[in-house]
This record gives structure tokens, C-alpha cells and sequence, in this order.
């Protein structure tokens, strides 16, 4: 091998280890800037977290339970039936809604929320006393619950033998669902816009089971159950429970719309936080939050 081609095997390596270096460099940079950003959003959490009392929350009651049968297919010649006729045989077919107290179910809503809300040390009001909140300094969010509705459905569940995936089961189950839809503003700051917010939680029967058979000599095999039927006094637990999920889930918008806002670049958090005030501790919310639908 000449010297010529010595040098320029030398300088080849030498370009290859130089843009190595410079790549494993970005990325490193790239991670702690990551870090940094991240513990920088953790550490201005815990300053919002402890100053709670300065946060006041108004929460605007909704005018009305929708409720909805999706069971249409129970009801004989559906689609050839007038739109009235068709709803109100669609409800008085339903095996939930129509016993369902729209007062009770939005009271223990409605009321479980704002109590839930209060554990994290911010200031509540109800839209009765919206001169307080609108006197209340600070920083002021509105939470309008413009829509709630309750659904009735069937929800598949599939049991699949695992020692032969081509096995499977598919039982059909009772299942009422609760959706939320809150429009969130702030007072005080220059952007007006509203965000809307969504969230869903729902309740089914109870499928207990095991598959019997001879699972080795290739004979038949079945999957023999129970089904634990969901109750009305199911449904009402369902507006205690996704009651509690969502006033969580307020808190954890209002922390996370706070980071954006008190950011220097102000973007969004680069991880959306929840906070858990029980352990008083800020984890990765991961999917259990608000969907921002606009």
C-alpha cells in the first residue's frame, strides 16, 4: 500500500469517527436538553401544586341528562318508523336508561366532582356564585359542562383458548357508558379561545369463566361462564366514579395549561402531568386525561 492511499484510508477513518462523535454528541445533547426541559416542568409543577389555594375553578351545571339507546336493531321495521316514534320506542326498550332519575344521576355527578376538586386545595364555585369566582383573583378557570350523556349498548367480550388461538368466544354484554364534553376558558389572560374537552368511562357486565375440554388429543373444546349483570345502582356508581376520574382530570389540565403558560417557549409540557394528591406525587398521565378535541 502507497502513502497516498495509506493517508487517505487514515482520513476516510478519520472523517467516519469525527462524524460518529458529532452524532452520539447531538443525540447526547438532545437527551440531557430533554432532561432538563422535563425537570424543569416537574420543578415549576410542584410550585403550582403548592400554591392550589390561588386557583379558583367554576363549573357550569348542564341543563339536561341526554340519554341514548344504541340498541336500535332491537326495535322491529326501525328505519321505515317517524324520527318521535322511533326515540321513544328506542327508550322505553332500554334495559337502564329508562329507569334512571336524571337528578340523582347528575346530583351524585355533579356533586361527588366538585367535593373531589376540593382535595386539591383549589377554590370551587358553583355558577350560583359566579360574582365569587369572578371576584376571586388569581387564577380563574371556567369549566362549562355544555353536554353529558349516557349510552346503552352491547359490548362484545372475547375469550380466546390459548392453546389454540382459531378457539374463541365472543359474549355479548350489557354495558351503559357516561361522555363528557366540558368547554375551558380562562379569565384574565389575552388568549379567550376555548378548549373543548372530552372524556368517556363505562360500566359492563361481569364475564367469569374457564374453558373445559381435552385440551391435548385435539377434542372439543368450550368455554363455560357466569355473567354478572350490571344493575341501575351500577349506573349510579358510574356518575360517582367518573365523577372523581374527572375532577382529576380538571386538575391535571389546569397544572398542564399553568406549565404552557409560565414556559419561556411557551409550548405545551413536552409530558403531560397528572398529579396524584393522595401520594402528593406528579406522574406521567399517559392516556387517563382530557381529550382536546379543539
Amino acid at each position: 500500500m502507497n502513502r497516498k492511499n495509506s493517508r487517505l484510508i487514515k482520513k476516510t477513518l478519520l472523517q467516519r469517527i469525527l462524524r460518529k462523535t458529532i452524532t452520539t454528541s447531538t443525540i447526547l445533547m438532545l437527551v440531557i436538553m430533554m432532561i432538563q426541559a422535563c425537570s424543569a416542568e416537574r420543578r415549576l409543577a410542584n410550585k403550582i401544586v403548592k400554591v392550589g389555594d390561588s386557583i379558583s375553578v367554576c363549573i357550569i351545571d348542564p341543563w339536561i341528562l341526554y340519554k341514548y339507546n344504541m340498541k336500535t336493531w332491537e326495535i322491529p321495521k326501525y328505519d321505515s318508523l317517524p324520527e318521535n316514534t322511533r326515540d321513544s320506542l328506542v327508550y322505553f326498550n332500554s334495559k337502564y336508561l329508562q329507569f334512571v332519575k336524571d337528578s340523582l344521576f347528575l346530583g351524585l355527578y355533579l356533586g361527588n366532582l366538585k367535593e373531589t376538586l376540593k382535595t386539591y386545595g383549589i377554590r370551587v364555585y358553583s355558577q350560583d356564585s359566579i360574582n365569587a369566582f369572578l371576584a376571586s383573583g388569581g387564577k380563574a378557570y371556567l369549566f362549562n359542562l355544555g353536554q353529558i350523556t349516557l349510552e346503552e349498548y352491547l359490548d362484545p367480550v372475547k375469550k380466546t383458548f390459548a392453546l389454540d388461538t382459531t378457539s374463541s368466544w365472543e359474549i355479548w354484554c350489557n354495558a351503559v357508558g357516561v361522555n363528557v364534553w366540558y368547554e375551558a376558558s380562562v379569565l384574565n389572560v389575552n388568549d379567550t379561545a376555548r378548549k373543548v374537552l372530552f372524556a368517556n368511562m363505562y360500566v359492563r357486565d361481569k364475564i367469569t369463566g374457564h374453558f373445559e375440554g381435552d385440551f391435548f388429543n385435539g377434542g372439543v373444546i368450550n368455554y363455560v361462564y357466569q355473567k354478572d349483570t350490571i344493575s341501575l345502582k351500577s349506573v349510579y356508581n358510574l356518575a360517582t366514579r367518573s365523577s372523581k376520574d374527572h375532577a382529576a382530570y380538571i386538575f391535571d389540565y389546569i397544572l398542564n395549561d399553568l406549565i404552557a403558560r409560565k414556559a419561556i417557549s411557551g409550548s405545551p409540557p413536552a409530558e403531560y402531568l397528572h398529579y396524584d394528591p393522595l401520594k402528593k406525587k406528579l406522574v406521567k398521565a399517559g392516556n387517563n386525561r382530557f381529550s382536546i378535541i379543539k
